[in-house]
């Protein structure tokens, strides 16, 4: 019988790394709502402004992300945060110093390098704070952040828009955003380094994921290719509203900021809910079982986007996105632990951040801005290009996932055996 962590304290770590994720998005996500100041400032267009939102971000996230799974995996991963969390709080309110487009890019790096630290270690130590049962609903409490801190970087951030006046209002947001980064490092002091649990995995070899590459393939290209909804999204909701409908950014921050909490949250926690459920049923594969029921319901929800023509019927569309998009991303995390040895937990985290840093990031952005100035050639057509790349998003991830639910559900019933032999 495996010893755990007490459950109350399992979850008080778990809240606290919820914490650093929802300050890790907050940094990531606010340049959504600084877009036509920082242009305005630094004389740059929406493609260079999408290269600051995802390419910047996305290039030490993704290739130093490889690495720290690495070190998450053989070293003490409550360390590898707090030094993550200081570099990207850093790099956050340094932004405020750009001086231009290439300054800004180098800070981006920065903030990417500082945050590729934190998801492998946090997820690879939540499953060795909670058994099996209990794990989905850990780690979806965990990716709450994603919504949490998007959420908060629009509220937050559209009403510091608001009261910042002045040339430099876009520098004092970057400031003033950092701050709780610093808050996170204390905390993170509070959490104790578990011990590693035995799985019935016992691969250490990276070769175990080319044995499985009929799995690890499909699926990480299918999770990766529905992040470019969720990225794109939020990236260029803000300029949407404020460009088609004349939105000031507080009020744009504080409806899309509702949606993401009223909609965003309760689809996640949701999620870890029937996929904890059907593994108590004797279903293993639960959790790929819900992400992948929740992804197929994006596809209706994004088709809708393209025809909601008003801005009302827009945010409708917006908040059914949202809750279902919740699923496949609290759920992914859960659906690889699954199947990866303990040892190589870190790493397989970060090959999945690794894929949808550079699809999601780099392609969500940059998509949709490619298409309204080089396919429409008008940047007020902003929604036309999300719902364009939102819907042919959902429908590739979609076939990506059921390509391997043959395979994964194989070695699931071949790891059942395992635990009962």
């Amino acid at each position: 019988m495996k010893e755990y962590p007490r459950t109350a304290y399992a979850y008080y770590v778990t809240f606290i790394l919820l914490f650093a994720y929802s300050v890790s998005f907050i940094d990531r996500q606010i340049l959504s709502l600084l877009v036509d100041p920082i242009k305005a400032d630094l004389n740059i267009n929406d493609t260079q402004m999408s290269l600051l939102h995802g390419f910047a971000f996305a290039i030490f996230y993704s290739t130093l992300g490889i690495l720290l799974g690495r070190v998450a995996d053989r070293s003490n991963r409550r360390n590898v945060i707090i030094v993550g969390v200081l570099v990207w709080s850093l790099a956050t309110a340094s932004g405020g110093l750009a001086i231009g487009f290439f300054t800004l890019f180098l800070a981006r790096i920065f903030v990417g390098a500082g945050e590729a630290g934190l998801s492998p270690s946090a997820y690879s130590l939540i499953c060795d704070y909670f058994p099996q049962t209990k794990r989905a609903r850990a780690l979806s409490i965990y990716s709450l952040g994603v919504y949490v801190g998007s959420a908060l970087a629009f509220i937050v951030g559209g009403m510091v828009v608001a009261l910042v006046k002045g040339t430099t209002s876009w520098q004092s947001v970057l400031f003033l955003v950092s701050a709780p980064g610093f808050v996170v490092a204390l905390l993170m002091f509070t959490v104790k380094e578990p011990p590693r649990q035995t799985e019935v995995i016992q691969s250490t070899d990276f070769r175990y994921f080319k044995i499985h590459k009929n799995i690890y393939f499909p699926m990480i290209l299918g999770y990766s290719t529905i992040s470019v909804v969720t990225l794109g999204l939020m990236a260029w909701v803000p300029a949407l509203f404020i460009r088609t409908w004349g939105w000031t950014p507080r009020d744009v921050g504080l409806t899309y900021g509702t949606i993401l909490l009223v909609c965003g949250l309760p689809g996640m926690m949701l999620s870890g809910l029937i996929a904890d459920f059907l593994v108590a049923k004797g279903r293993a594969d639960g959790a790929f079982i819900a992400s992948i029921a929740g992804s197929a319901l994006l596809i209706p929800a994004t088709f809708a986007l393209h025809f909601a023509n008003t801005e009302y019927a827009t945010w409708v569309a917006l908040a059914f996105i949202t809750f279902f998009l919740g699923f496949p991303i609290a759920l992914a995390p859960a659906v690889y632990q699954t199947v990866t040895p303990n040892v190589l937990r870190g790493q397989v985290i970060s090959i999945y951040l690794l894929a949808n840093t550079l699809i999601g990031m780099s392609a969500g952005p940059t998509a949709v801005a490619a298409i309204s100035n080089y396919v429409l050639h008008d940047e007020t057509k902003v929604k036309l290009s999300l719902s364009i790349v939102c819907l042919t998003a959902s429908i590739l991830g979609v076939v990506f996932l059921f390509l391997s639910t043959g395979p994964y559900r194989k070695l699931m019933k071949k790891l059942a055996a395992a635990h009962q032999s």
